[in-house]
C-alpha cells in the first residue's frame, strides 16, 4: 500500500486513453544497464509479474511503477585509481598531469570501473485518478519525483503537472488548528509535531508521541516557529503527516478500514490493496485540500495578476537617506516595517515581488522573492504606504497587518 504521497494536479486539457498510455510506457519499459550505464530507469508491471500489463486499472484507477538502477561506483574508489595513474604518467614522463587531463584520465578511469561496480534497484509507484485529474507519486521527496515526471510526460506529451496547492499555506492552517485546539471537521490531531523558526538560526523543535494542547507549543507558535510537520488521523480510517509543502508521509491504514474484509486470497491480494487504498485516499485528498481552504487556481490568478499589473503605480518611499527609495511605474509598495531602525520594505511588479531591507543610510539589499498577488491592506499607515509586514516561510508567504506600536495577526496572502 502507499506510504507517501507528492499530489501533482494535471491540465484539464488531458484527454486520458489507457491503450495509448501503455503503448507509450511500453517504448520506455525497463532495460538493465549496460556495462558502462551509470543509471537506467522505466517502467516495469505493478503487479510485479513478469509479462503482466505495464498499467494496471483498478476501479477508474491506474497504477505504474519506475524501477530506476544504479550502478555504485564511490568517489573514493574513481580517486584512488585516478590518483595512481596520474602517478605512472608522472614516473612515465616526468610531469604532472594537469586539472584538464587530470578530468579526463578520471572518466576513463570511470568507464573502465563501471562494468565491475554492484547495481543496486528501487522503484516509485505511481498512482494517477483520471476523473479527479490528480496524479500521485509514491516518492520521499520531490527531487525524486522530477525524473519520474519527465518519463510520464515523455510517455504522453499531452499531460501537463503541476504540484497540488492549496489556497492557504499548510504551515498556516497547522499553526492556526494547533494554536486553537480545533482541527478541520473530520479530522483529528495527533501527538507529533514539527515546528521551525524562519530566522537564520533555523531553531527547531520536535514533538513525539507528547500532548501537543499545551502552551510550551503555543508559546513557540507565538514566537514565530511554524509547523513543517504534523501527525493527523481521518475519521479514524487514516493516521499520516501532513507537511508544510503539502506531502503526506507515514500514511497508516486503521482498524476501521479493515473491519468486515477477510484477508484476500493471494491472487486477488493485488487487487484488494489497490482498490482499498486508492478509494480511501481519493475521498482524503479532497477534504484535507477542503480544509486548507480550497485548491489554489494558478491559471486564473496568473491572468488576474496579469490583468492588474498595468494599474500599478509609480511609488517613492521617502524617510531612508537622501531622496528615499523610488520605485519604478510597473511597482507598487506593499508593506514596511521598522526593526531595529531599519525598514523592510517589500514591492511587487508585473510577474514577482521582492523584499528588501531598507536602511537608514538609504542602502537597498535583495531578502527574499516570490510571486505574490494582491493584499488586503488593513488601513494602516508608515510613511503615507500601506504598513504590512510580509514574511517567507519555507517558501510560503504571509502576512501581518502592522500598526505602529501594535501587533497584527497572521493573514494568509490572497494570491
Amino acid at each position: 500500500m502507499l506510504k507517501q504521497l507528492i499530489i501533482y494536479r494535471i491540465g484539464a486539457d488531458w484527454a486520458p486513453n489507457a491503450d495509448l498510455f501503455i503503448q507509450s510506457l511500453e517504448r520506455e519499459a525497463f532495460e538493465p544497464c549496460g556495462s558502462t550505464q551509470a543509471l537506467s530507469a522505466g517502467w516495469v508491471p505493478p503487479r510485479g509479474e513478469p509479462g503482466a500489463p505495464l498499467l494496471e486499472q483498478v476501479h477508474g484507477h491506474w497504477l505504474l511503477t519506475l524501477r530506476m538502477e544504479k550502478r555504485i561506483l564511490p568517489t573514493s574508489v574513481i580517486r584512488e585509481h585516478t590518483g595512481e595513474r596520474m602517478d605512472q604518467i608522472e614516473d612515465e614522463t616526468g610531469r604532472r598531469p594537469g586539472k584538464k587531463q587530470a578530468k579526463d584520465i578520471a572518466e576513463q578511469v570511470t568507464l573502465e570501473l563501471l562494468p565491475r561496480a554492484f547495481t543496486t534497484q528501487s522503484h516509485l509507484k505511481v498512482w494517477i485518478s483520471p476523473t479527479q485529474r490528480l496524479l500521485m507519486v509514491e516518492a520521499a521527496s520531490i527531487g525524486k519525483a522530477d525524473d519520474l515526471i519527465t518519463l510520464l510526460i515523455k510517455a504522453d506529451p499531452s499531460m501537463s503537472l503541476h504540484l497540488l496547492q492549496s489556497a492557504q499555506a499548510p504551515a498556516a492552517c497547522m499553526g492556526a488548528w494547533l494554536m486553537d485546539g480545533v482541527p478541520p471537521e473530520g479530522f483529528t490531531i495527533d501527538r507529533d509535531c514539527e515546528l521551525k523558526a524562519a530566522d537564520e538560526m533555523k531553531s527547531v523543535v520536535k514533538y513525539g508521541r507528547h500532548d501537543l494542547d499545551t502552551e510550551e507549543l503555543r508559546s513557540h507558535l507565538a514566537s514565530g516557529k511554524m509547523p513543517t510537520r504534523l501527525a493527523m488521523t481521518w475519521k479514524e480510517r487514516i493516521s499520516f503527516t501532513l507537511t508544510d509543502t503539502l506531502q503526506l508521509k507515514g500514511i497508516k491504514f486503521l482498524d476501521l478500514v479493515f473491519d468486515g474484509r477477510d484477508k484476500p486470497a493471494k491472487d486477488e491480494a493485488f487487487d484488494v490493496d489497490a482498490a482499498l487504498a486508492t478509494g480511501e485516499l481519493s475521498q482524503l485528498i479532497p477534504a484535507l485540500i477542503e480544509a486548507l481552504g480550497g485548491e489554489l487556481d494558478f491559471i486564473d490568478q496568473s491572468k488576474k495578476a496579469a490583468a492588474d499589473s498595468s494599474d500599478f503605480p509609480t511609488v517613492s518611499l521617502s524617510g531612508g537617506g537622501e531622496g528615499g527609495l523610488h520605485l519604478g511605474a510597473n511597482r507598487r509598495v506593499l508593506g514596511v516595517r521598522n526593526e531595529d531602525g531599519e525598514d523592510r520594505l517589500l514591492f511587487v511588479g508585473a510577474d514577482s515581488s521582492r523584499a528588501v531591507k531598507h536602511d537608514q543610510s538609504g542602502d537597498v539589499s535583495l531578502q527574499s522573492k516570490a510571486v505574490l498577488g494582491s493584499i488586503e491592506n488593513d488601513g494602516a499607515e508608515i510613511a503615507g504606504v500601506e504598513s504590512m509586514h510580509v514574511a517567507q516561510l519555507n517558501g510560503l508567504v504571509h502576512v501581518d497587518g502592522l500598526p505602529a506600536g501594535e501587533a497584527g495577526s497572521i493573514r494568509q496572502v490572497d494570491l
